[in-house]
């Protein structure tokens, strides 16, 4: 392995560990308010990249306030890592792409 191989693998690695700290986080605070959330994607499949997203599945309520509740607790915790991240609302989305999500990624 060169060095831009070992700096690219090393950044992978520091940027997977950032992304799964802060979903951990989500995870657990959107627990704590009832939301049902689901990693799905290169983070749930453990093929996160250096330019990967985080991408998230809420299932659950469609009211405003909730998806804004969401959106906020989201980006609450992956503000300032230069992380992007996707939020898919099962709601918005047919009940079979929901299994594609879960058992396929995005």
């Amino acid at each position: 392995m060169n060095k831009i191989d070992a700096l690219i693998r090393r950044r992978a690695d520091d940027r997977r560990k950032t992304a799964q700290a802060c979903v951990s986080r989500i995870l657990r605070n959107a627990k704590a308010r009832g939301v049902d959330i689901s990693v799905v994607g290169s983070l749930a499949k453990n093929r996160f990249r250096v330019h990967s997203d985080v991408d998230l599945l809420v299932h659950g309520s469609t009211d405003p306030a909730h998806r804004t509740m969401v959106e906020r607790l989201v980006a609450d915790q992956l503000r300032g890592t230069n992380i992007p991240y996707d939020l898919i609302f099962a709601s918005d989305v047919s009940p079979e792409r929901v299994q594609q999500l879960l058992n396929d990624g995005v």
